[in-house]
This record gives C-alpha cells, sequence and structure tokens, in this order.
C-alpha cells in the first residue's frame, strides 16, 4: 500500500521528468543544427544558410554551390549527418524571426552564416511538451548560439 501511494505521488514529477528530458534532446538538436552550420561556414569557406519550417517543425542545411559562376545557387547540406532535420511532433517552434523580421508561421525562414563566423542573427523559441519555453538566440556578429535561461 505504502508503495502504491508513493507510486501515485511521484508519478506527476515523474512524468514531467521525462517530458523534460525528450524537450531538452529536441532543443540540443536544434541548437546543433545551428552550430553545424556555422562550422561548415567557416570550415568550406562558403555561405551556408538553414532553412527553418516552422510550421512543419523542419530544419536543413545548404551551402552556396560556385559563388564565383552564381551567388544565388545552393546545394542540400546534411549537417549532424542529417539532410533534414524534422523535430518530434510534441515539440513547436514560434517566434522565428531573422535579421530583426518574421518570416510567419507558415513561411520558410533562411538563417545565413557567413565565412568569417558571422550571422544574419535569429531568434526563436522551442516550445516543449512539458510546457518549457526555450528561447534560443542566434548572434550575428560572433555566431554563437544561446539558449535563454
Amino acid at each position: 500500500m505504502i508503495i502504491a501511494i508513493a507510486f501515485f505521488a511521484l508519478r506527476p514529477n515523474f512524468v514531467r521528468s521525462i517530458q523534460g528530458n525528450r524537450d531538452r534532446a529536441a532543443l540540443r538538436r536544434v541548437v546543433g543544427v545551428l552550430t553545424s552550420a556555422r562550422t561548415e561556414a567557416v570550415a568550406r569557406g562558403r555561405l551556408v544558410r538553414v532553412v527553418v519550417v516552422p510550421g512543419q517543425g523542419e530544419m536543413w542545411g545548404e551551402i552556396q554551390s560556385d559563388p564565383e559562376e552564381d551567388k544565388s545557387q545552393f546545394d542540400l547540406l546534411p549537417l549532424m549527418n542529417r539532410a533534414r532535420t524534422a523535430l518530434p511532433d510534441y515539440i513547436a517552434l514560434a517566434d522565428l524571426t531573422i535579421g530583426g523580421e518574421s518570416p510567419g508561421r507558415q513561411n520558410e525562414g533562411r538563417i545565413y552564416f557567413y565565412p568569417d563566423g558571422r550571422t544574419s542573427g535569429a531568434g526563436l523559441t522551442v516550445l516543449g511538451a512539458a510546457g518549457g519555453e526555450y528561447p534560443v538566440d542566434l548572434s550575428p556578429t560572433t555566431g554563437r548560439v544561446r539558449i535563454a535561461e
């Protein structure tokens, strides 16, 4: 009987803990994609962009094909060993701003990473299953990804 009471008393905390761990894993995936894009831009000496589709919870990287020939052409660039990164259904991306402007919930946003380490700058919020909101900030001058506490 004591075990049953303890189980039911601790169950909500246990469930929240599991959901929080899943939220943090998805958050690490978002941060990993952004960090990898910056690393690739600096290492390859080319413009890299991350395309973010908030309404679908999907992100992917693209690298400038041949800047000498056509600066507008980009090829798919796998980041973190994935061609595309789809976030789990229980996670949502919200409040995406790039360079101070919002592309809207259904539109694609493009975050640019330059060979010198700078970015176009971005901010977004990852909404988790545990009710957590995790603001992510991408510094335009340093390219540093920061999760606001």
